[in-house]
């Protein structure tokens, strides 16, 4: 059993972990060797297993064999397989919060999208991203449905940073999501659904250029 101690430690080395993954400090492929890492982060073996245990959950590491850890590499078959799942949960998502998203919903998904376009470091402007998706989609209150979702987008993080898709596509992105914020603002379901499925499919599209 995992102490409070132990879970707090795991958490932040996870955070930590996935900031070097997502910033290019720890590259694809690249081993992740416990003695270095425990004495990195100041961390003892147990709690790093844990966080690293969480990361490959997220689809940020690989196990290797003698219990080791690599960060994962790009699968094609993956990343195919991510924004299919998303296209149908994301928009499940939305259309459930329809009828519950209220002003400071919106106010709190345009702060996040402020954020974003002074944002270069990748890291950060994943966890933007995903804190817009979230605050629009949250008011559903369909809670597993929103954690598997979150782990999608985590998993989509470090195919995105790979394929310097987003870091490449700010504009664009910031188009998208201000698109999408309107479309919710104004009450038009078939719209914001609508304009979802063509970001999610655009972001697919470009993963796809940049990695072939």
């Amino acid at each position: 059993m995992t102490s409070d101690t132990n879970k707090t430690q795991s958490d932040s080395a996870a955070a930590k972990i996935r900031t070097l993954i997502l910033n290019g400090t720890f590259q694809p492929g690249q081993p992740l060797r416990q003695e270095a890492l425990s004495e990195q982060l100041s961390i003892s073996r147990t709690p790093l297993r844990h966080a690293l245990q969480s990361l490959a959950e997220d689809g940020l590491v690989e196990a290797t064999d003698y219990k080791g850890a690599r960060v994962a590499a790009l699968d094609p078959g993956m990343v195919d397989d991510l924004f299919e799942m998303r296209l149908l949960l994301e928009p499940l998502a939305l259309r459930s919060a329809f009828g519950s998203q209220t002003k400071l919903d919106f106010a709190k998904a345009e702060m996040a999208l402020d954020a974003a376009e002074m944002e270069r470091e990748p890291s950060r402007l994943s966890a933007l991203n995903w804190d817009f998706h979230q605050t629009l989609y949250k008011p559903s209150d369909r809670q597993t449905l929103l954690k598997t979702i979150e782990q999608l987008n985590r998993a989509s993080a470090l195919a995105e940073v790979i394929a310097s898709s987003i870091v490449a596509r700010p504009e664009k992105s910031a188009a998208e999501h201000r698109k999408l914020l309107q479309a919710c603002r104004n009450g038009d379901e078939t719209g914001a659904i609508s304009i979802l499925v063509e970001h999610l499919r655009l972001a697919h599209h470009d993963i796809k250029n940049r990695r072939e």
